[in-house]
């Protein structure tokens, strides 16, 4: 594995916390990790933004796990417990741009704990 590879890594990683950490605070601190045209379960992601700034700060926590890259494509899960009572599986689909990776697809399910 080359350094820029390894570089992918860490900054995909990082996308994907500045979501996560967003999710407990704020919507506009989530956006900065998705790319303006994302979408969530289909539907535009704006309505992800509205719900967290509806709910309000919270303190969940997150597993992130990088399952497969590509050039400039990759596939992310995250398992988050606790925000505000639910749990959640993600799975994000990202794409580097010229500004970074972004997300551009987050689908989703809840679980039980």
């Amino acid at each position: 594995m080359s350094i820029t590879r390894l570089r992918d890594y860490e900054e995909i990683h990082a996308v994907v916390k500045q979501y996560t950490d967003g999710l407990n605070v704020s919507g506009e601190m989530a956006s900065k990790a998705f790319h303006p045209n994302a979408s969530i379960n289909a539907e535009p992601i704006q309505t992800l933004y509205e719900l967290i700034d509806k709910s309000g700060p919270t303190t969940s926590v997150a597993k992130i796990d990088i399952l497969d890259t590509g050039d400039k494509i990759a596939c992310v899960r995250v398992a988050m417990e606790g925000w505000h009572g639910y749990n959640f599986l993600d799975f994000l689909l990202l794409m580097k741009t010229e500004d970074g990776w972004k997300i551009v697809n987050k689908i989703y399910t809840s679980y039980e704990r």
